[in-house]
């Protein structure tokens, strides 16, 4: 068992999910790191607690989560399993930023076929839905789907995954972590992936011959072999006429010689002569020292690397495989859920949960007594490990803890009917089953509609608990 899931199984402190923007305006990279900080983080949600990526824990509780819009201005946004993030670090453990960063938002194309495939504004997609899948990827979460064969042509549709080359195609895909469906089509869409062909103001995506986006201005020093992300409002021109341009991940510019990358994804192109293998889009050496199973860099198996720059050169001092086969190795393949909930009966044999917002099934075999023990109206702060099984389904805990000791800082979790809003005030009432509950929120917290417009609306909100006063993070609608 790696360190910080024993850290996190042995109670550390629950930590809130408030964090500052990462973004790029205009162009650029969508990193941030700047100067004063260690460095960023890059990979997808394995879980929640403060935030895990994969695999490793951050402590968020003075920092907030955004992503960028079309124009480049940030919203608050919702934290979800399967989501790619960056993360800017104050220090190994603690995340300064989060940035929120999808890799297509626009109409689905082509639904899955059998073996995962699908298009979406006409680039290469792949859901992973068989957890013996040979890149090790973790099984792509669906977000309103209950299975592959609910996905429908037209659908409008958030993707989050690894941008890696694959020979069946000829082209570069995305092997995707989450498939978000939409309610409601974007004017703006969002396409990506790797640059190809670039020309003056003018490349193509993903292939040689790929999707021709046209721009009125690019990211200063954008480059071949780059993933970017391509705002337009019409996908369906050729040229593509992009509105904006950034690229998506942290460049060997965005850090000084003193700062680290942890860098998560699969692995593409790995090349033996020069021990160069390439995450989403970034272009890493690896170090004389660093020892390896080379066969899964060049199978594209799942990778975390820990980064430096060395002059212009971004240089692996470790690289950690997602094999299965050592105490070490998890990296985020187990998700990890903590928060703070009550109303839940233990004592039925397969007891089925929502923790922080997330559905969990467990058998009672791996509940412990801790959790049997406690009173269905209290608040009990509750662990669990497991994982998705089959895509679009609630994931399979292997493990449940319970603590009946809520400490201030826990992240908290409600459901009930919103009774009033003061907008003034910036504060909410909530009727739920255990009685009202007066919130406050801040302009971090992510609302999902206009708090204006929630009176008598059913909601799921988190939210830290700081001493008798829930400070809203989320405000979810029920679904």
């Amino acid at each position: 068992m790696n360190t910080h899931l024993r850290t996190w199984l042995v109670w550390t402190v629950l930590c809130g999910l408030l964090l500052a923007a990462l973004h790029g305006c205009g162009g650029g990279s969508i990193a941030g790191v700047g100067s004063g900080g260690s460095g960023t983080a890059s990979g997808t949600v394995s879980g929640f607690g403060s935030v895990v990526v994969d695999g490793v824990e951050y402590s968020d509780s003075n920092a907030t989560v955004q992503r960028p819009g079309p124009d480049g201005t940030l919203a608050n946004a919702d934290l979800q399993l399967g989501q790619r993030v960056q993360l800017v670090l104050g220090n190994s453990t603690v995340a300064q930023s989060i940035t929120v960063v999808s890799q297509l938002v626009g109409s689905v194309g082509s639904v899955p076929d059998s073996n995962g495939w699908m298009q979406v504004l006409g680039q290469w997609v792949r859901l992973v839905d068989n957890t013996s899948d040979s890149t090790r990827s973790s099984l792509t979460i669906l977000g309103g789907y209950s299975a592959l064969g609910s996905i429908r042509s037209g659908d409008a549709v958030e993707a989050y995954g690894s941008w890696v080359w694959d020979n069946s195609k000829a082209a570069t895909v995305l092997v995707a972590t989450r498939l978000q469906k939409l309610s409601l089509a974007p004017t703006v869409v969002q396409l990506g992936g790797v640059v190809y062909g670039l020309s003056g103001t003018q490349f193509h995506l993903n292939t040689a011959t790929g999707t021709l986006v046209q721009a009125s201005a690019l990211p200063s020093g954008l480059a071949n072999g780059q993933v970017v992300q391509v705002w337009t409002r019409n996908a369906n021109t050729t040229p593509v006429a992009a509105s904006r341009v950034v690229v998506a991940e942290v460049l060997a510019q965005d850090l000084d010689s003193a700062q680290t990358l942890t860098l998560g994804g699969l692995a593409s192109q790995y090349n033996a002569s020069t021990r160069t293998v390439v995450v989403q889009g970034t272009t890493v050496q690896l170090a004389a020292n660093v020892v390896v199973d080379t066969a899964a860099l060049a199978a594209g198996q799942f990778v975390s690397l820990q980064v430096q720059r060395v002059g212009n050169t971004l240089v692996a001092s470790a690289a950690s495989l997602r094999s299965g086969s050592g105490p070490n190795d998890d990296q985020g393949g187990i998700s990890m859920l903590s928060g703070v909930t009550s109303g839940i009966d233990w004592s039925t044999s397969s007891v089925s949960f929502q923790l922080r917002g997330v559905n969990v099934v467990a058998a009672a075999a791996v509940i412990n007594n801790s959790c049997r023990a406690a009173a269905l109206t209290a608040d009990v702060s509750v662990q669990a490990l497991g994982r998705v099984q089959a895509s679009g389904q609630a994931i399979t805990a292997t493990q449940v803890l319970c603590s009946q000791t809520v400490v201030s800082g826990a992240v908290l979790q409600r459901e009930g009917v919103v009774t009033s809003v003061q907008t003034t005030a910036n504060s909410l009432v909530l009727r739920t089953s255990q009685g009202n509950v007066t919130a406050t929120w801040d302009n971090q917290t992510y609302f999902a509609q206009s708090p204006a417009t929630l009176v008598g609306v059913q909601v799921e909100v988190e939210g830290v608990l700081d001493g008798s006063t829930l400070r809203l993070r989320t405000v979810r609608l029920e679904h």
